[in-house]
């Protein structure tokens, strides 16, 4: 069995990492497991991260079962829970398509509720919450709380208890604080249907079920409380769910015996809610700040910068990454407004030259003049005129040596995402090819930590993707030189732990030839030997003068047995021939594997 493991990482400038400890709950795995068993649907996606599983199938979310808003709703939730762009993880834009269902005000039907509260939850995954189609949503949650303090699935209808709950976990993550009266009536209207068994009706006077119990949970953890804290003669929700799962790990609706309708559909909500999780389970951008983009940066051999970053035109996130990523540009003004020059060596000649995409589509507007709209992805390249933008997805990002993952290049031609043919993936730097069809199946021997990404002569290249092979963990320590011109970890796992005592290396102010050394220690810290390996990104000065106790960092390796430490010396030698001047910034990625 594969173990289950946690990477950890820090982002560029970051000095300490922040761990949260894993708050578990007894049921889980065994859920996990009974969903497994299941036919594979949103819910489940989201309920098997909650509980942190690894492997998450993903094939089910390439298309979108139903019409509905809700429909796009949970299918975006269920992405952006695994880390998976909505907009382009298909060759539908559902994030768009969703904003298509804005109608008199509302989203979706404009009879119905529940469309507008995950319309809203959807819509805050991607960090979209202040958008207007979650504004026209969230007011119209607001008009339509009854009396009681509940909602309804539908409009006018008796409030019910699991969609005031997804109505409180949609308001409080469009802004309302936990302390408005509109929030606190319906918390008090949810716990007037707990009933004396300690679990949650769906309406008042109704038997406990699971699903209600679940919703209300975790409606109660968005909401800063703790569900134990709801005792009914010594039990409470968690108590009550708890009690209704059946020996497979599924859970039952309501009380065996109780009900000739009784089932195990509600299984997803309750994993969810016992994993301590609330909606959205996960956000697209982890990383997300309101008032800011994803701007990525492809230079002619590397990658150069890809964060978040502040801005109100597309140009101007060029200018403010400078100092996070560490390059120069140089803006000149032409007679039809500023033009990016250059950036590091890269710099207009001929027809080869800096261009834009915004959400992957060429913008008809200079990017001094296009005004970014929030959720907008900016991505500048250097190359020519009518190049594709491409992108790679994997069916899985954990695998053990020898299995094959099926991996897919495409680009964007504007419209559609389209397969690329014979397509040049590169595992870290080595070569592979995709088929006609744009297909791999990508199978790596080795233990150890890998990036992979499109980069075909005459296509933009993509962004990475991380695959880790075997029982593996890593974490990442921010690279950062200053070039001068002027003269010439936690444990993942039960068993397998690797502590990296830097989470960022400067190596002080080099020039071209010169050479500095940073130490770090590296500690096991589980209960097996360990193979250390590294990973370089970001700027080519690091990815190719790196050097890590005198080797090559992709040829480094080095055993470490339990509760031993040992130092890996990390030199930095700038090229002789680099040109660029600045600070320049990368990541050194040390992973280990169980020996």
């Amino acid at each position: 069995m594969r173990k289950k493991i946690k990477n950890f990482w820090a982002g560029l400038l970051m000095l300490a990492f922040i761990l949260q400890p894993a708050l578990v709950s007894a049921g889980i795995p065994e859920g996990a497991t009974y969903l497994r068993s299941q036919v594979d649907d949103p819910w489940i996606t989201m309920a098997l991260k909650a509980a942190g599983e690894t492997n998450i199938p993903l094939g089910h979310l390439r298309s979108v079962s139903g019409n509905l808003a809700t429909d796009y709703a949970k299918t975006i939730l269920a992405l952006a829970s695994v880390g998976e762009n909505p907009k382009t993880f298909s060759n539908v834009d559902y994030v768009a398509k969703l904003k298509t269902y804005l109608t008199d005000n509302q989203m979706g039907d404009k009879n119905l509720l529940n469309d507008d509260a995950w319309s809203i939850l959807a819509l805050a995954s991607v960090g979209e919450v202040n958008s207007p189609e979650a504004a026209a949503a969230k007011n119209f949650l607001l008009a339509n709380q009854n009396a009681d303090g509940g909602w309804s699935y539908s409009v006018g209808a008796g409030s019910d208890t699991n969609d005031t709950a997804a109505a409180i976990m949609a308001l409080l993550e469009a802004g309302v604080s936990n302390g408005n009266s509109v929030i606190t009536a319906a918390l008090a209207y949810l716990q007037s249907a707990q009933n004396i068994d300690g679990g949650i009706s769906y309406q008042l006077g109704s038997n406990s079920d699971s699903g209600s119990d679940s919703w209300v949970i975790s409606a109660l953890i968005k909401a800063g409380i703790n569900p134990s804290s709801w005792n009914q003669n010594g039990n409470n929700p968690v108590t009550h769910l708890q009690s209704l799962q059946d020996d497979d790990g599924g859970f039952w609706w309501v009380t065996p015996g109780t009900s000739e309708w009784n089932n195990k559909a509600m299984t997803a909500f309750a994993v969810i809610a016992l994993s301590n999780k609330t909606y959205p389970v996960g956000y697209y951008q982890s990383g997300f700040v309101p008032g800011t983009y994803h701007f990525r940066l492809e230079g002619s051999t590397s990658t150069i910068c890809d964060t978040q970053v502040a801005g109100t035109t597309a140009l101007d996130l060029v200018k403010n990454a400078a100092s996070t990523c560490g390059y120069t540009y140089t803006i000149t003004q032409e007679s039809y407004g500023p033009y990016l020059r250059a950036i590091n060596n890269d710099q207009a000649q001929g027809m080869s030259g800096w261009l834009y995409f915004v959400d992957n589509i060429s913008p008809p507007v200079g990017a001094d003049t296009y005004i970014l709209e929030e959720g907008d992805e900016v991505l500048f390249y250097y190359g020519e005129w009518g190049w594709n933008p491409t992108r790679l997805s994997a069916s899985l990002l954990e695998i053990n040596p020898g299995e094959a993952v099926d991996v897919s290049a495409q680009y964007f031609n504007g419209t559609d995402w389209l397969p690329l043919p014979n397509a040049v993936v590169k595992v870290n730097e080595e070569v592979r090819t995709a088929d006609a069809l744009g297909h791999l199946a990508l199978t790596i021997n080795q233990n150890g930590f890998y990036q992979v990404y499109v980069d075909t002569p005459g296509f933009v290249r993509s962004d990475k993707v991380k695959i880790t092979v075997g029982d593996t963990v890593s974490q990442e320590v921010g690279l950062q030189v200053e070039v001068d011109q002027s003269g010439g970890g936690n444990i993942g796992g039960e068993a397998i732990a690797l502590v990296v005592d830097q989470s960022q290396l400067n190596f002080g102010t080099l020039a071209p030839g010169q050479t500095n050394t940073r130490v770090v220690n590296l500690t096991n810290g589980g209960t097996v030997g360990l193979s250390v390996g590294a990973a370089v990104s970001g700027d080519v000065v690091f990815v190719s003068g790196i050097k890590i106790s005198n080797q090559s960092w992709a040829d480094y390796t080095q055993a470490i047995s339990p509760n031993e430490s040992k130092t890996a010396e990390v030199s930095l030698t700038v090229p002789q021939n680099y040109l660029a001047s600045g600070i320049k910034s990368g990541e050194l990625i040390f992973w280990a594997t169980s020996q």
